[in-house]
């Protein structure tokens, strides 16, 4: 059976498409639109709601939330695409019939829209200058900023201990428990010693995958929706096109969104979770060692860089050279 989508008017003038994905989750899915409706601007944005094959009772209720909105779709995928596979079905679905907008945000549906005026800070960004953006992402359980989500490339060493952690299901499950509390203790001590700098821009290598900004450049230069993983690669899968592609990745804590953590897929690792986790890492690994050849010759010559390297950097006034 065949993926479809469910339309309302379309807004044929969307500056800004937003796909968020739901896996029976209706009441969070539904919470993140009516967070994104209050928001200004939003007449000239597109939102486009994925379902993972959630199932009947999800499917009616977000069909008969969206009747109110003109510019909300729900697209029905036959089958669970996992992240990037549905997220790249609501894009597909939406450009049969549009061009490119300036942007396209993939999100979590635990997301929150604090900032009402964050479409239109994001409005007055140079879609044509970056390759992605990545906002500040308050986390639920830290109260900071989840962005950068890697600040440097990875050296290999790096990257042998992130396969070392997921070659056994219970280091991974102890992990998981840890992670809010260390990355506590590290904020406390990074705000005694290294005070944040505010709304300043920095290039960085990764975004984190809750919120995604892709500009138009992004797809203009070659980029696409990678979705030949299921989850917990996108961080990675990103980095490297970019980087293939010398587009920046640029932190903006301008940009504000609130992440309650733990909806989307629980707190809890679960069996299926981990070998997820571990299969979209063997992808991250590929791509780490290979990148994206299909991209053509990289903009830049990327073979003899150091592990910290990355995309183009930003200079102090934060202008892309």
């Amino acid at each position: 059976m065949k993926d479809r989508w469910y339309k309302s008017t379309v807004n044929n003038d969307s500056r800004v498409v937003i796909i968020t994905v739901n896996i029976r989750n209706a009441g969070c899915t539904l919470q993140f639109l009516e967070s994104a409706s209050r928001l200004e601007g939003f007449a000239l944005c597109q939102v486009l709601i994925v379902d993972n094959n959630s199932g009947a009772d999800d499917v009616s209720r977000i069909r008969a939330a969206i009747c109110r909105f003109s510019n909300v779709e729900l697209v029905e995928a036959q089958q669970n695409l996992g992240y990037f596979g549905a997220a790249n079905l609501g894009l597909q679905s939406f450009l049969v019939n549009h061009g490119l907008p300036d942007w396209v945000i993939i999100s979590n549906n635990d997301i929150v829209f604090e900032d009402t005026r964050f479409l239109s800070r994001l409005f007055q960004k140079d879609s044509l200058a970056v390759g992605m953006l990545a906002p500040a992402i308050i986390s639920a359980l830290t109260q900071h900023d989840a962005n950068p989500s890697i600040r440097h490339r990875p050296s290999q060493l790096r990257m042998l201990r992130y396969r070392l952690w997921l070659s056994n299901y219970y280091a991974m499950r102890f992990k998981q428990w840890l992670s809010p509390y260390v990355r506590r203790v590290r904020y406390r001590f990074y705000q005694r010693t290294a005070p944040p700098a505010g709304a300043v821009q920095r290039a960085i290598y990764a975004p984190h995958g809750a919120f995604l900004i892709f500009s138009r450049q992004f797809f203009e230069a070659g980029g696409f929706i990678d979705a030949d993983f299921f989850l917990y690669a996108e961080e990675f899968i990103v980095a490297e096109m970019c980087r293939r592609l010398d587009l920046p990745i640029v932190h903006d804590p301008e940009l504000r969104v609130w992440h309650a953590e733990g909806q989307t897929l629980g707190r809890k690792l679960s069996r299926s979770s981990y070998l997820h986790q571990r299969n979209g890492f063997r992808y991250a690994w590929y791509r780490y060692q290979k990148s994206y050849p299909e991209l053509g010759p990289p903009r830049v010559d990327i073979a003899g860089e150091g592990a910290a390297a990355g995309p183009r950097s930003l200079t102090a006034e934060g202008d892309v050279r």
